[in-house]
């Protein structure tokens, strides 16, 4: 199964769960304004829902058209892995924003204090975001001008086609039906840790493993309880061989890499899943460093049709292609490797 490794996960260097707060939140911080429920699941009228074609640029990743205190557009990342909305910093000193408190963020490679820059607003299409105190990285390290974090995304579902390569942004509210509900769509339950969505409903040779749906990364990225669950259980499908990771904060990361053999994901087999795995600070951060736990990356995402990320409901879906089963086994991450994934 050819790899081409270090293009890979070098891409990954936001699987790092996005960069993550460590504490609370600083003082001076304005927390996103509340967002109004939606009263049913189609928008009444007057909403309109944000629908936002995006790029699968170069890493596999979604990038959509921002403006930032009404200057642009800059094109984001959606990365539904990372607990705030980052801004470049080469992007924040050239619009003159105003610097805020040094944050101390969680990423891949470990603990940072980076500075941070008031934003007046943020504006996608119809979804905004004002008041921001936006951790910032170099641009070149994050690969965009920003993130777009799960501050932004939070009170809301996204609906992820990759067939017709958009994404729609809605209004969510507590028991409210998902819309995708085709016979053969895959519903998962999550729960919450720092904004993020974490899947448990997935095993590896019968032994539970956590999932984070990470938009923000190419591949996918396992923390050092799952690789010791995959030595010995003999689940790999490839040798151990040591790699990188680039971190958001530009440092190389040490980490080995693999293919999993199969994770059942409520029903779904997902087989030969190529996966880094490292130590990182995110993983602690959330909660995740002694129980096996996976990123999982836009390599696997995109082989579905659509995928569904509810927040307030806590509930992910996938839909399956046409050509898949259920039962079927599909080798989704073998052929996604085989692609050069």
């Amino acid at each position: 199964m050819p790899l081409t490794v270090r293009r890979s996960v070098r891409a990954a260097l936001l699987a790092v769960a996005g960069p993550a707060l460590l504490g609370a939140t600083p003082p001076g911080a304005a927390p996103a304004p509340a967002t109004p429920a939606a009263e049913t699941v189609t928008p009444p009228v007057g909403v309109v829902p944000v629908i936002e074609p995006f790029d699968l640029d170069a890493t596999r990743r979604m990038a959509v058209n921002v403006t930032v205190g009404g200057e642009g557009p800059f094109s984001f990342l959606v990365d539904t892995g990372a607990e705030r909305t980052v801004i470049a910093r080469e992007l924040a000193e050239r619009l003159g924003l105003v610097e805020g408190e040094r944050l101390r963020m969680a990423t891949i490679g470990g603990p940072a204090t980076v500075p941070s820059y008031r934003i007046a607003g943020l504006q996608m299409k119809e979804l905004h975001l004002a008041h921001v105190q936006a951790p910032a990285f170099h641009g070149r390290h994050i690969g965009a001008a920003g993130l777009i974090g799960v501050d932004m995304l939070e009170e809301r579902r996204v609906l992820i086609d990759f067939r017709k390569e958009t994404m729609e942004i809605l209004e969510s509210h507590k028991r409210a039906r998902a819309i995708i509900r085709d016979d053969d769509a895959i519903v998962v339950t999550a729960r919450n840790a720092a904004g993020r969505l974490i899947l448990s409903d997935a095993r590896l040779d019968g032994r539970r493993i956590d999932l984070i749906v990470d938009t923000g990364a190419q591949t996918s990225v396992g923390n050092l309880a799952l690789q010791r669950l995959v030595a010995a259980k003999r689940a790999n499908s490839l040798p151990f061989f040591p790699t990188t990771l680039a971190a958001v904060t530009g440092e190389d990361v040490p980490a080995m890499r693999s293919a999993i053999k199969l994770i059942r994901v409520s029903g779904l087999d997902i087989n030969d899943l190529p996966v880094s795995f490292a130590d990182g600070q995110a993983f602690r951060a959330l909660g995740l460093h002694e129980r096996p736990a996976l990123l999982l990356g836009m390599d696997s995402l995109s082989l579905f049709d659509r995928v569904e990320i509810d927040f307030p409901n806590r509930r992910v879906v996938f839909d399956l292609p046409e050509r898949a089963q259920r039962s079927a086994g599909q080798r989704f991450a073998a052929r996604a490797a085989a692609a050069g994934g």
